[in-house]
């Protein structure tokens, strides 16, 4: 089973691989016929060298000497610009495919919905753009020298023979054996190779959250905890590249010690056979730099094939991403969303994580231009209700529908222009301020940025900023508190002028005072558009005009804050667990 499983693995790489050189065939072309000019003047080579000796200095016509002297200077000569030529088509052609492959898994990654991201860490699909990539593009650098070295290796062969065949069928002997040795150790190393390279992902998965998650490190002081857990991983990758090393110890040397077998060989019968009369000098010097000649590409080819199986597990690995199917894919013939309205509808709606449902069958009527508040315990489906608007996730049965038409049935680009989303925990871009907040309109003026700054509350400490909209505010924008953050993010959903916003919490890493301030604001600016607050506390309840209380997945009651504080006590256990509110 694993030995099949490692041959499709081989199959699935070496289909990528070929993908590429489909692609772009004249670099292809160019390096291959770069590499056999180089092939046959190496092949010529040791012949002219013949020519030199038998006739220009054992028979004495020393008028050939200059002339085939002159022939070898022009035979290295075009070697060196063969040389130079091949290179140069055969790098190109592999940076150019990775940057090809490269935009490819970004485009991706763009495209697989949140729940791939659930199960897949941010240090594996970096590894896969990252090494998985170095390897393959191995292949295309060193794939026209390796097949000009096959043909050189036939081509000496042939013209072994042609000078002596029993010494033809000494270095002839080699092809089969070196062969043999190469697929067995394809056989061997293909699925210890996969495994090399998944322990690579983990050690990057580990080093992106180790980076990015080092203020928790430190704040609990588990540094030598998450030094441990590296080394574990380290250890791990050294283990399984150990165990490729060790195959390679056991053949690699076999690529080195049978040609230099066959030419002491060569050496010890092409003398007895001088003696004897049956070769001359010049020939059994030509034949000797042949098997100079056959070593070189013997070696390399056998170390390319050597290299092959973990390039093929590299390539694998980039398919699996690249033949991932997103979760939610936009219809093939989008219907038009209905003129700016905003009322969304839940109709039998049930959802889940990991087989564990989280809504049940659940109804609801949000009409356009209110102003509603999610609230319910921990767990009870408020964000997953909200994350259900723009498609983040498509709901397992029932229906989703903004303005009377199912979200499935529209652009998915197009909805997610309409539904802006500010989440409790904001991510921003290594660029200015002003870049962050336009990020979802990237049209839009700096009036615009500005004047969405000033209702989020952010326009008084960007502009306290060295640079103010100009400052650029660095990886994550953790140059920025937590709180300066969220309001960043809070302009950038304004910003887009979305017929639905949703804030998750969105004010929850500011001060009392600040929140109320950007609930005036928010007030004012939201009245043409369909709000949906997810309230984590209660004074984020304010904000709201109507309350949703989920419970169970369902709804558990819909309406004023007062009627439900006088008519639902399960409302009020909630407020009372969550923090004391003023009726």
């Amino acid at each position: 089973m694993d030995r099949r499983r490692d041959w499709s693995v081989l199959r699935i790489g070496l289909r990528l691989i070929a993908s590429g050189f489909l692609r772009y065939p004249r670099l292809l072309v160019i390096s291959i016929l770069a590499a056999l000019v180089w092939m046959a003047v190496t092949v010529v080579n040791p012949y002219l060298q013949k020519l030199v000796v038998d006739h220009a200095i054992e028979e004495g016509q020393r008028n050939l000497l200059v002339p085939l002297v002159l022939i070898l200077l022009l035979a290295g000569l075009m070697r060196a610009v063969s040389i130079g030529w091949r290179r140069w088509y055969a790098f190109k052609l592999a940076y150019r495919y990775e940057v090809d492959l490269r935009g490819r898994i970004f485009s991706t990654i763009q495209r697989l919905g949140f729940d791939f991201y659930d199960h897949s860490s941010a240090g594996s699909l970096m590894a896969r753009a990252s090494t998985d990539l170095t390897q393959v593009r191995l292949v295309y650098m060193i794939l026209p020298i390796t097949l000009a070295n096959i043909i050189t290796v036939i081509m000496v062969v042939g013209m072994a023979f042609v000078l002596d065949p029993v010494m033809g069928a000494v270095a002839a002997l080699t092809l089969p054996v070196m062969v043999g040795f190469a697929i067995l150790y394809a056989r061997k190393t293909t699925g210890i190779s996969l495994q090399v390279q998944q322990s690579l992902a983990e050690m990057s998965r580990l080093a992106q959250e180790g980076i990015s998650g080092i203020a928790v490190t430190k704040a609990f002081g588990r540094e030598k905890r998450e030094s441990r857990r590296a080394q574990q991983v380290a250890e791990d990758i050294f283990s399984k590249s150990m165990g490729l090393a060790r195959f390679r110890s056991l053949y690699l040397p076999w690529f080195e010690l049978i040609p230099t077998l066959v030419t002491l060989g060569a050496l010890w019968l092409g003398g007895l056979r001088v003696a004897g009369g049956d070769m001359t000098i010049g020939d059994l010097v030509a034949f000797t730099q042949y098997l100079v000649v056959l070593y070189f590409p013997i070696r390399m080819t056998g170390w390319f094939f050597a290299e092959l199986p973990r390039c093929s597990a590299a390539g694998a690995r980039i398919v699996e991403l690249l033949e991932t199917t997103p979760s939610i894919r936009a219809p093939a013939s989008p219907a038009p969303l209905a003129p700016r309205g905003g009322e969304i509808r839940f109709d039998g709606v049930t959802f889940g994580y990991n087989g564990q449902e989280v809504l049940r069958d659940l109804d609801l009527l949000i009409p356009a231009g209110s102003n509603v508040a999610l609230f319910g315990a921990t767990g009870c489906g408020k964000t997953t209700l909200a994350h259900l608007i723009p498609r983040f996730y498509d709901p397992t049965a029932g229906t989703v529908s903004i303005d009377g038409t199912d979200v499935r049935q529209l652009d998915t680009m197009q909805l997610r222009r309409e539904v802006a989303v500010a989440f409790e925990e904001p991510f921003l871009f290594s660029a200015t301020v002003a870049e962050n907040i336009a990020f979802g309109a990237p049209d839009a003026e700096l009036s615009q940025i500005v004047a969405a700054a000033r209702i989020a509350d952010a326009h008084d400490f960007v502009q306290s900023l060295p640079e103010g909209y100009d400052t650029v505010v660095g990886e994550r924008g953790l140059s920025l508190s937590g709180g300066q953050r969220q309001r960043v993010a809070l302009a950038r959903a304004i910003v887009s002028n979305p017929r639905i916003l949703i804030l998750d919490d969105a004010t929850s890493a500011v001060d009392a005072i600040t929140e109320a301030h950007i609930h005036a604001e928010l007030i004012e600016a939201t009245q043409e558009r369909t709000t949906i607050v997810i309230a984590h506390r209660t004074s984020t309840l304010l904000l709201a005009d109507r309350i949703i209380v989920l419970e169970d997945g369902k709804v558990l009651a819909f309406g004023e804050h007062q009627d439900l504080w006088d008519n639902v006590p399960r409302y009020r256990q909630l407020l009372a667990e969550a923090s004391p509110v003023h009726r």
